[in-house]
């Protein structure tokens, strides 16, 4: 083997490291028998509001567009929601040790943008794309890190949006996605 062959080689074995490095990425795990749930926001629709995410009747963060919020919880059944100038709902049946994203996305609206919620699908190459992007280039925000305020307002926010969702509920409305079981992620990495 010539000089000339021997640097190429190994030129192209310093770059085949480099692009699988930059192609995997780890998730954060869960504490032994909880769930991990990654609040995302794939796209920039609304990025100059903050959409308030909440589990159930508890105020997570009100989440910008360029971060993404990492909470862990107790597996079995959640409600997760955001609110804009509407409501959006996810039931979540989560197992324990297992991460599951949830897209926060901006969608136009009469007045401000509105928000809706879609659970990320790990079966899906695009979701998969999305996710790799955030994780390698936006802020990552943990949830027990936050501080959270006590806000009267917020009280009156939870109630009626629940309402809204039992309405929603009782008219079998498409509206209210779901995030089943076996929807969880193993990884951040760059789909192929």
């Amino acid at each position: 083997m010539t000089i000339k062959k021997l640097i190429y080689f190994i030129f192209l074995l310093f770059l085949s490291n480099i692009s699988a490095q930059e192609t995997n990425q780890s998730l954060e795990k869960p504490s032994d028998g909880k769930s991990l749930v990654y609040f995302v926001r794939s796209n920039s629709a609304g990025f100059t509001l903050n959409f308030r995410v909440y589990d159930k009747e508890k105020f997570l963060k009100a989440l910008s567009y360029g971060e993404y919020l990492i909470y862990e919880c107790d597996p079995g059944q959640h409600l997760f929601w955001a609110a804009s100038e509407n409501r959006d709902f996810v039931e979540a049946d989560l197992e324990p040790n297992k991460v599951y994203i949830i897209d926060v996305e901006g969608q136009m609206g009469a007045f401000i943008a509105g928000v809706s919620l879609s659970p990320f699908k790990p079966t899906d190459k695009g979701n998969r794309k999305d996710l790799y992007k955030i994780v390698k280039k936006e802020t990552k925000i943990l949830f027990k890190d936050l501080v959270i305020e006590s806000d009267v307002d917020r009280v009156e926010n939870i109630k009626k949006s629940l309402e809204k969702y039992i309405q929603l509920k009782e008219k079998k409305s498409s509206k209210i996605e779901i995030l089943t079981k076996d929807m969880y992620f193993e990884n951040a990495d760059k789909p192929n």
